[in-house]
């Protein structure tokens, strides 16, 4: 009897570490997407991992389902405690999803004249109604295929107390990004080694 208890017992210790492993790695997968999601970052990964709903709920589970495979008591209070979170982090991210849904999002892009591997793109959400109430406007710049594609921020217009709109983004030359709202004009020259838009002053 006792010696079929064993088996089980390192199943369970198995099992309880290989969930704890998945529950870790999805938090550590999480952080990679959000810092890949600065400006300059491979776009691509930030798009696969930089999900919070997915990646840090998928952590949840996992660590949930490890406490309760171990000790019964410590059990109780880790998933007690992990509940407390998990109701948090659903709340931010369900008004944060709420907000996300609510707006009418349009893209456009465009090449370089130079180059059909930088390409400028425009991303405009409007939001009809709650405290974002307006329109916002994401001006990027992409550059590269596959894992090695970037990402640059370049501007976000609109959705601030001074509530700009844009008017023009463009490409101005072979290498330059001018970006035109109602009430200023930025221009980017393109770093000829690293692809880097770098604003004149």
């Amino acid at each position: 009897m006792g010696e079929g208890k064993r088996p089980r017992r390192r199943s369970r210790r198995l099992l309880r570490r290989l969930l704890a492993a998945a529950g870790l790695a999805a938090v550590l997968l999480y952080t990679e997407g959000q810092w890949e999601s600065r400006s300059g970052g491979r776009m691509l990964v930030a798009d696969l991992l930089n999900r919070p709903g997915l990646m840090l709920g998928s952590a949840l589970a996992a660590l949930i389902a490890a406490a309760w495979l171990g000790d019964r008591r410590t059990a109780l209070r880790t998933a007690t405690r992990a509940v407390t979170v998990t109701a948090g982090v659903v709340f931010v991210l369900g008004a944060l999803a709420v907000h996300k849904v609510s707006a009418a999002e349009t893209r456009s892009r465009e090449d370089a004249p130079a180059s059909q591997q930088r390409t400028l793109v425009v991303v405009h959400r409007s939001y009809p109604d709650g405290p974002h109430a307006g329109e916002h406007w994401q001006v990027l710049l992409e550059e590269g295929q596959g894992w090695s594609a970037r990402r640059w921020s370049l501007a976000d217009v609109g959705g601030g107390p001074d509530d700009a709109r844009l008017v023009t983004a463009r490409w101005s030359g072979r290498e330059q990004i001018t970006v035109i709202t109602d009430s200023y004009q930025r221009v980017f020259n393109l770093d000829q080694d690293s692809g880097e838009p770098v604003e004149a002053r």
